[in-house]
């Protein structure tokens, strides 16, 4: 697994749960495969870059895209980080 990948997935399980009442900002559509592609390791370089650019301009997706890389890791505990 590639190690930038296995970096979120740690950052990602570390999160809190969120404050009640407070909701999760939902990506632009046009984004959520990219975003989709990224949780599930299924990225190449040049889109794992490009995506985390674009994280790092809206970092509030963050908390949508941890659930949906717990949601892989449910589904597929064979994705979690070893």
């Amino acid at each position: 697994m590639n190690n930038d990948f296995h970096t979120l997935m740690e950052f990602l399980g570390r999160l809190e749960p969120e404050v009640t009442g407070k909701t999760t900002p939902v990506p632009d559509p046009s984004h959520v495969p990219r975003l989709e592609r990224f949780a599930l390791g299924q990225t190449q370089k040049a889109e794992r870059t490009d995506t985390c650019e674009l994280l790092r301009m809206h970092p509030a997706w963050l908390r949508w895209l941890a659930d949906r890389v717990r949601m892989a890791r449910e589904v597929a505990p064979e994705l979690a980080p070893k």
